[in-house]
């Protein structure tokens, strides 16, 4: 649960991320707030020279794009992170999606929203949008950690109708080092490298086909190209104006006024 919540100290507006502790677990963390913390601290330090930030913005652009986490307050039944408030997520931005019928058949209707307009009309907007997620790439790559969960909703956007003001990434819980990428999990399939999902089934049928564990998988790929892939499936997502997750016919209308049908692309029937 995320709460909109506001500082009392400096009256500051932030996100308040709530995590339950799990029952009859001795006062454990939920490995997701664990997780979110970890990558927190390691990104973001109170007693930095760089005013809270491990490393130079001026050098490294992208750690001003990552949600900045403020504050970790743990309590006996919940634990409570305070993070920077971003924008609206990609995607609310780019489509509002509601289930309708159309000729007594139930399909879901897509419409293209004033951002998805911007990044057909003008270029330069998606390009904006492109340069600021590698910079936020960057700053994973030097820190060697990957995200694992790149997708619309995890993508914040300040956008004034016109310009990409600034985004956000968010939501660390399924992140990992390149050292350690035994915590690798079934984040959001569409999303996900055909690799990962290979991987995954197999970790789930407790089969281990030469030899592949979360530690051979990093051997065999570049551990960036997971979150690279993940970039690449938004941008497909962008083209063909349809979310891939879409499984259900759907009618997408266009800002031309044309009707297009179909589904997403790596939608599966009945998923």
């Amino acid at each position: 649960m995320v709460w909109l919540a506001r500082d009392l100290a400096t009256g500051q507006q932030v996100a308040l991320k709530q995590f339950p502790k799990p029952k009859n677990s001795a006062g454990t963390l939920d490995p997701t707030a664990r997780i979110e913390i970890q990558m927190g601290q390691l990104l973001f330090s109170e007693t930095s020279i760089y005013n809270g930030y491990s490393i130079n913005p001026k050098e490294f652009p992208g750690i001003l794009k990552i949600a900045r986490l403020y504050a970790v307050l743990e309590e006996k039944q919940d634990v409570w992170l305070s993070y920077q408030v971003g924008g609206q997520c990609l995607t609310n931005l780019l489509f509002d999606v509601k289930g309708e019928f159309y000729k007594g058949e139930r399909l879901y209707g897509v419409t293209h929203q004033d951002f998805y307009r911007a990044l057909k009309e003008d270029k330069q907007v998606l390009v904006d949008l492109i340069r600021m997620l590698a910079e936020v790439f960057d700053v994973l790559a030097m820190f060697r950690i990957v995200h694992a969960d790149i997708k619309p909703d995890n993508i914040l956007i300040d956008f004034d109708g016109r310009r990409v003001k600034d985004i956000k990434l968010i939501d660390f819980g399924s992140a990992f080092s390149y050292e350690n990428p035994s915590n690798i999990s079934a984040t959001t399939p569409e999303y996900l490298a055909p690799e990962v999902l290979d991987y995954l089934e197999r970790r789930g049928q407790n089969t281990d086909v030469n030899g592949t564990n979360s530690t051979n998988l990093c051997r065999i790929q570049e551990p960036w190209s997971y979150d690279m892939w993940s970039m690449g499936a938004i941008l497909l997502e962008l083209l063909t104006g349809i979310p891939l997750w879409m499984s259900l016919k759907c009618r997408a209308h266009t800002q031309t006024g044309k009707q297009l049908f179909g589904m997403g692309i790596f939608g599966v029937q009945g998923r």
